[in-house]
């Protein structure tokens, strides 16, 4: 097999990522911007317009992955799909229209093909020890490698989307200081016990997932493009303060802030200040490897066993 591709099929967003099988230079990656994780206490039921959405997007992404060159697609569902009470259904219609099945991981599992893949990104492959948080729609993984070993592995109901709906009331208007007092006060209850102590002294902090990378279409929007991927936490917390003050329609007006990540911006950008002060971290380093790139590499090892 030439190349392999890997289709993750997240919260928010529907991504696919090409690696040659043999060098592991990534081929290419497509992202579609399709919103599976509804707000909770729906049933984790998807609309028939959100499953035929994805469902046509999965066949675009397909498609791509073929262009490039591959012989090997495995799509994966993570927390939105894992969790839906349509994922049977929606498996069997992505199986219909691709010819190829949806495997759906644990949040164990997520958070370990993220490591895995942050793990092959040529630009922090000298760092010996990495705490990486991988922050989704609906789930934030945390991990920590001490040399070869992985030593932590998490994944959290917490996302961008599903804060948005739980504390921000949908995130279309303002979002005062009670609204982020609030969160703050759930994250740090769900974390605090498990970030290492002392965590940025320690370990290189890496950030992945779509809020990250919408952060450094900012700062190349600013003229602040991001040397090495690092991310100052100091930008992060201005850019937070900034969007807060804001309505959804107003933020899209903001440089870099892709219009389909308005909404739940606030949310995002409030965890990662909550991991910045968990950690003690002054940046985060981007990565665009993640759950994608971990399964290729658990494809490609000889003992097809993850981190």
């Amino acid at each position: 097999m030439s190349a392999i591709a890997v289709i993750d099929v997240g919260s928010n967003s529907i991504k696919v990522a090409v690696v040659d099988a043999i060098s592991r230079a990534e081929l290419g990656r497509q992202t579609e911007s399709v919103r599976l994780q509804q707000a909770d206490g729906d049933e984790g039921l998807f609309p028939a317009e959100v499953q035929n959405e994805a469902v046509e997007a999965i066949v675009r992404l397909v498609a791509f992955a073929r262009g490039k060159g591959a012989e090997q697609i495995v799509i994966l569902g993570t927390s939105a799909i894992r969790e839906s009470a349509s994922r049977q259904a929606f498996a069997r219609r992505v199986k219909t229209a691709t010819d190829i099945p949806l495997t759906i991981v644990s949040g164990e599992v997520e958070a370990r093909l993220a490591i895995a893949g942050v793990r092959t990104d040529p630009a922090y492959q000298a760092y010996t020890n990495i705490l990486s948080f991988d922050l989704g729609g609906g789930s934030l993984e945390v991990c920590a490698l001490r040399g070869p070993n992985c030593i932590l592995a998490r994944s959290f109901r917490i996302g961008s989307v599903r804060l948005t709906h739980g504390y921000l009331r949908g995130g279309l208007g303002v979002v005062d200081d009670l609204d982020q007092s609030s969160i703050r006060t759930h994250l740090l209850g769900a974390l605090t016990t498990v970030i290492p102590s002392a965590a940025a002294e320690n370990y290189l902090i890496i950030g992945a997932g779509g809020a990250f990378a919408a952060i450094a279409l900012y700062l190349e929007a600013i003229g602040e493009t991001p040397a090495g991927g690092r991310l100052p936490v100091l930008r992060i917390r201005e850019l937070k303060d900034r969007l807060c003050a804001l309505t959804s329609d107003e933020r899209k007006k903001v440089p870099g802030i892709p219009a389909d990540r308005a909404d739940i911006m606030p949310a995002a950008l409030i965890t990662l200040c909550v991991l910045a002060d968990l950690t003690g971290a002054e940046a985060f380093h981007l990565s665009h490897r993640g759950v994608r790139h971990g399964m290729v590499e658990l494809m490609l090892s000889q003992s097809g066993k993850l981190l």
